[in-house]
């Protein structure tokens, strides 16, 4: 098959949705299909098997400015130049990985030219969290946009239970729906092998954008205070992008030593996420700790859990769907610091003592398997 990617956001961006089209595309051009990324901007990325295609960001911003600011129509330029694309590369399926404004305009023109269309939603594209105002349906004009567009779809691709129901409030028909989580190497990261915490100090790790407030990271400094009023040990490494903006807080700037901040961790010279780096760095710790607000997926709780750490979480939507009390990790009912901060200190001995490792569940997040599943949603007649 001869496929055209667009994702909303893309690498060197590195989040659950930037990772999940980077490595399907290129486990599908290992599998024998054609994959083209096409993009806004031109970006240099090593050790890629996929084409990537720069589209015209002048004209779809004019267009894009026009409609969404004066209501005012220029689509058929852009049907136009979608219309060269589609008699040049001459593609068997275009598929959207999350969604903005601009590209449900897109989806709209390839409609019309008959091209058949893919979504896969990745949770601010779709979901909708009053208490944190999460999500861009609170976007008057994106929502009347996605109402109008989301039926015209020929299959939808839903990372999570929770990305279904969302669907089924827009009266999507579910025999078009699959469940395909967001997937990394499962097998790379199990064949290594985890390194175990000699020193009495408990060593955690969390993953994430250390800005958004929906990753819950304003309970870091709070979780922190309790360990430390308690006497409790404990070493806390934060990794990702941003990692050093929380030395903004003076009691994280005041208590480093308890703090490993890490910036975002990757390698050019590996093709799938996560990189050798960040895995080794999970296998240096006893347990991750999820304090994210909402998930429609959380892809490091996945990564985590193939390194064989137990995950503590809030009991959210997405992270409720891999987390397994007492096999993979424990979810913590009430959003409270002191919920989770007393789990730690008190009761994470016993869940250190299972073999995280054995989790038979975390291969349903093998690339390999859900890129195979998602070629034959694309070859599904009904769709």
């Amino acid at each position: 098959m001869k496929l055209a990617f667009i994702p909303s956001t893309f690498l060197p961006w590195v989040g659950g949705a930037e990772i999940q089209s980077h490595n399907t595309a290129n486990k599908m051009v290992e599998l024998g299909e054609s994959v083209d990324i096409f993009l806004l901007d031109k970006v240099q990325i090593n050790n890629k098997k996929y084409n990537i295609r720069v589209l015209n960001k002048t004209l779809i911003n004019f267009v894009f400015l026009l409609k969404y600011y004066f209501g005012i129509d220029f689509s058929i330029l852009l049907k136009f130049y979608f219309k060269k694309i589609c008699e040049k590369y001459k593609y068997d399926a275009w598929h959207f990985h999350s969604v903005n404004f601009k590209t449900l305009l897109y989806i709209k023109i390839l409609k019309n030219l008959n091209q058949k269309i893919f979504i896969t939603f990745q949770g601010a594209d779709i979901q909708k969290d009053q208490e944190i105002k999460y999500g861009y349906r609170f976007d008057k004009k994106y929502e009347k946009l996605l109402k109008k567009t989301i039926l015209l779809v020929d299959g939808i691709f839903a990372i999570s239970e929770n990305i279904i129901q969302e669907l089924i409030f827009f009266s999507y028909p579910k025999s078009k729906i699959f469940k395909i989580p967001n997937s990394i190497e499962i097998k790379k990261i199990k064949n290594t092998l985890k390194k175990t915490n000699q020193n009495k100090k408990l060593k955690i790790i969390t993953v994430a954008r250390f800005y958004e407030k929906k990753k819950g990271l304003d309970l870091i400094e709070k979780i922190a205070k309790i360990f430390l009023d308690n006497n409790f040990d404990f070493e806390w490494t934060l990794a990702g992008r941003n990692s050093e903006f929380l030395l903004k807080s003076s009691f994280i700037s005041k208590n480093r030593n308890f703090f490993n901040l890490q910036k975002e961790i990757n390698n050019d010279d590996e093709i799938y996420f996560p990189h050798s780096k960040l895995i080794s760095l999970y296998k240096q710790h006893d347990v991750y700790v999820n304090l994210a607000r909402i998930e429609s997926f959380g892809i490091t709780i996945i990564e985590a859990i193939a390194s064989g750490l137990p995950v503590v979480s809030f009991n959210t939507k997405g992270a409720n769907e891999i987390v397994i009390n007492n096999q993979n990790g424990f979810l913590i009912n009430q959003y409270n610091p002191f919920e989770i901060a007393n789990y730690l200190m008190y009761k994470f001995n016993t869940l250190s003592k299972i073999d995280i490792s054995k989790d038979k569940k975390i291969i349903n997040y093998d690339v390999e398997i859900n890129t195979k599943l998602t070629i034959k949603a694309y070859k599904t007649k009904d769709v």
